[in-house]
């Protein structure tokens, strides 16, 4: 089978685990059209016809922000998001094609952008609930572009980051479902041991300054991102939520971040009381600040995930300049939303019944990443007792 087909397959029967009958719902760019057909097409095989799809134009997007006003642009179909909630309520499955395109939007105002992002994040509220109560299922995946392999050093050209691809979500294996099922299995008992330690705080340390203490909620728990179906592909990660109100100390970053394809560089965050104080950049400050003032959820944090500093991905040696892949390459936290799935019960819980039992709401969620070789964190107990969960770099199995 061509290996896009296979993937394409892959996607839909081991990511989504749709079958005949069931509805699925793509979002895509038209960087991407060519994949989405074969999409539409392996779903057919499978007996999905009920499909649907929100093609983005990002040319016609970046001309509408150079040339109106913000008044104007959010009232163009162009940034229209509210078929999110339809497609929720209706029960589709959600698969949403991750296309990076590095700096293609330079020269727009970085203020216009995030005022933009705020807007589309509030207009798919209804959908957001739905996805944090677990009531629908969705995926994010990577599909490359040309602009996305130009932009990537140690990278030559579009056919070798599909290789890449190919070769992170194990496409390349004889049965790639399998071969996720024994990742996944993997993961689960990482999260079922530090489920088992009853922490009460993580304190983070490394060189680059990082000196962090995360406080847990009582009833934490970390999960894989497997459950009904995986909702990242690829995925490396475990990850809980934070005691929103429990952080504090200093976190540098450890890679680039893209966010609204602008580049955030070494920066750093100073958490009291769980609250962001104080930050800095050598590069994208302003994008960080209009992340942090997103809202008042996007000044606390929403997500703690450990991931191996020698993961599949990161030794690739390849900054991906795309959140999903480099995420999964890089022990991160996340400012912004909290998961409901993190704590015992959360999922048959209201916001405000998660709020108070410290986790935090907010439309941002913006992962940044802080692993490095030297990276350790502690757990501290509820009964007092440390243990050290990672060690230069890595997990340090139980």
């Amino acid at each position: 089978m061509d290996k896009k087909r296979k993937y394409a397959k892959f996607l839909i029967e081991g990511c989504l685990r749709l079958k005949e009958g069931d509805k699925l719902f793509i979002i895509a760019n038209n960087f991407t059209e060519e994949f989405v057909n074969i999409l539409i097409l392996e779903a057919k095989k499978m007996g999905i016809t009920d499909i649907e799809t929100l093609i983005n134009y990002p040319e016609k997007q970046k001309e509408l922000y150079l040339n109106n006003t913000y008044e104007e642009i959010i009232k163009s179909p162009l940034i229209d998001r509210t078929k999110y909630n339809k497609m929720a309520r209706e029960g589709y499955a959600f698969l949403s094609l991750n296309s990076p395109i590095p700096n293609f939007y330079d020269g727009v105002s970085g203020e216009i952008l995030s005022k933009v992002s705020k807007f589309q994040l509030e207009s798919i509220e209804e959908y957001k609930k739905y996805q944090h109560k677990g009531l629908i299922k969705w995926n994010i995946c990577a599909v490359p572009n040309p602009i996305w392999a130009e932009a990537l050093d140690n990278v030559k050209d579009e056919d070798e980051l599909w290789d890449l691809i190919y070769k992170i979500c194990l496409i390349n294996e004889d049965d790639p479902v399998l071969a996720w099922k024994n990742k996944m299995d993997k993961l689960a008992r990482r999260a079922e041991y530090l489920n088992s330690l009853n922490i009460d705080k993580l304190i983070y340390h490394n060189s680059l300054g990082t000196n962090l203490e995360v406080g847990l909620p009582k009833d934490y728990l970390f999960q894989s991102a497997d459950g009904d179906n995986i909702v990242n592909m690829p995925t490396e990660e475990v990850f809980t939520s934070p005691d929103r109100l429990r952080v504090k100390g200093r976190v540098y970053s450890s890679k680039i971040l893209y966010h609204n394809n602008r580049k955030l560089k070494d920066f750093w965050l100073e958490f009291k009381e769980g609250k962001i104080v104080d930050y800095d950049a050598l590069e994208g400050k302003d994008e960080l600040r209009e992340i942090i003032l997103t809202d008042d959820g996007s000044k606390y944090l929403g997500e703690v995930a450990i991931v191996d500093y020698d993961s599949p991905i990161s030794l690739t040696n390849v900054i991906f300049k795309n959140v999903l892949y480099d995420e999964n390459a890089s022990c991160h936290l996340a400012i912004g939303a909290s998961f409901a799935e993190c704590i015992k019960g959360g999922l048959n819980m209201s916001y405000e019944e998660l709020v108070k039992k410290g986790l935090n709401y907010s439309h941002e969620h913006v992962d940044f990443f802080i692993g490095t070789r030297d990276l350790e964190i502690k757990a501290v107990l509820q009964n007092g007792e440390e243990v050290v969960i990672m060690k230069d770099g890595n997990f340090v199995e139980g």
